[in-house]
């Protein structure tokens, strides 16, 4: 709990925290707005396309402009825009004023503010927090945002139940209020204006820079493949478990108490350490194709669930070492540009993925469509163990420890 001594990164996971939980409400809420309108799935898959295309479509130009402006900055900006947006939309379905195109262009707007939000979010926590203690303030914040993946659906659907979804998406539209304010009240330093500079020769920079770190390119590659499958199996596993254990309530149970098991793994791998972090992080989440595995061979539903519970801490521990990595190993004044890259390059398939999902069933049956699809996830993450530099980079901090130059300091950033 190191981290949570420092003010300044106390009042970034508040905030970060209650957003986590906000947007946790706001997939229910959505849902059930646009089918009360319409009953069309078709509609929903319009809103929800919107906004996810919207984000990784903006990803990259949130990456340039967030290590151009102060990324504070850039962060209230999106989360006034994202609660602005969310308190008209709100207001439109209570209301009765709510269309779909309406709802689609908020979330479009919802869609564009995060894809700003999350490179600076990226950038700046570095420079909040001591280097020490940098793993432990990524792993908090994971555990946050798995406590608000169960909490956040369950508080949807009583809000939903016993108001409106409006009101669901006001709760969101309040949650960024709050982070507005706790951000604010941070004490950062104030930097010198960036140099003039062109957008596309900051693109070109942060290209160069990313594609200069093989352990990095290497994980978004394979990470695009596994994204694309993992996004199948988030249409395989419900039907799964519409044809074979009952409905709706079996695809729950894993989801809830893979959940909960990965808040419990995560709490208890705060203190994991390891020499060689990005072997250790590969090595866990392999775990990740277990999940449609035990679907495809039919296990019953409490060992899927228990499967499930491994492969969430699994996915925690990951992403909070490859945080910590990109973030000591990546200079602080390329990092955002660099982040925004990466993610750019792992989630763009996402959506052709969740396409993909019905054909494959149509095609090979859905129990093999998933022993497939759990195999091919295990087999691409377990190459990149043949990557040197994924097996060798240690827990160094080269981009912490090395003196000011003149590139960070013409940008108007400080180094770390």
């Amino acid at each position: 709990m190191g981290p949570l001594r420092d003010r300044n990164f106390r009042l970034f996971f508040a905030g970060q925290s209650i957003s986590y939980l906000g947007n946790a409400v706001v997939p229910v809420a959505i849902t059930f707005a646009v089918l009360d309108l319409t009953h069309s799935a078709l509609d929903l898959s319009y809103v929800l396309g919107a906004q996810s295309a919207a984000q990784v479509v903006c990803l990259l130009a949130g990456g340039v402009i967030s290590d151009r402006i102060p990324r504070r900055v850039v962060m209230i900006g999106a989360d006034v825009a994202r609660g602005a947006a969310q308190a008209v939309l709100g207001a439109l379905l209570i209301t009765g004023h709510a269309r779909v195109p309406s709802i689609a262009v908020l979330t479009v707007i919802q869609g564009i503010a995060s894809a700003m939000y999350y490179p600076a979010s990226a950038g700046i926590l570095p420079t909040i927090v001591s280097p020490r203690y940098l793993h432990q303030a990524n792993h908090l914040q994971q555990v946050a945002g798995a406590v608000a993946s169960i909490a956040g659906p369950a508080i949807a659907g009583v809000v939903v139940v016993l108001a409106s979804p409006g009101w669901a998406i006001l709760l969101d539209a309040a949650s960024f209020g709050v982070s507005i304010v706790l951000l604010a009240a941070m004490r950062i330093e104030a930097l010198p204006p960036p140099a003039q500079r062109k957008f596309i020769r900051d693109f070109r920079e942060g290209w160069n820079e990313f594609r200069s770190r093989r352990w990095l390119w290497s994980m978004v590659i394979a990470f695009s493949i596994v994204n694309f499958l993992t996004a199948a199996y988030t249409v395989l596993g419900p039907v799964a478990s519409q044809r074979y254990y009952g409905g709706a309530a079996a695809w729950a149970a894993v989801a809830t108490i893979g959940g909960v098991g990965s808040v419990a793994g995560g709490v208890l791998a705060l203190r994991l350490r390891s020499r060689h972090p990005l072997r250790l992080a590969v090595a866990v989440v392999i775990f990740a194709g277990f999940t449609p595995i035990a679907f495809g061979i039919g296990l019953p539903v409490p060992a899927i669930a228990a499967v499930a519970a491994v492969a969430g801490t699994g996915d925690i521990i990951f992403i909070s070492i490859y945080n910590s990595t990109i973030q000591r190993q990546v200079p602080s004044h390329f990092l955002s540009r660099v982040d925004s890259y990466a993610w750019f390059g792992a989630l763009v398939v996402f959506p052709i993925g969740l396409a993909a999902g019905g054909p494959m069933a149509s095609v090979l049956g859905v129990r093999t469509a998933l022993l497939g699809v759990g195999a091919l996830m295990v087999l691409v993450t377990a190459l990149l163990l043949a990557v040197p530099d994924i097996r060798k980079l240690t827990d160094d901090a080269p981009a912490l420890a090395c003196a000011p130059s003149a590139e960070p300091s013409a940008l108007g950033h400080k180094s770390r």
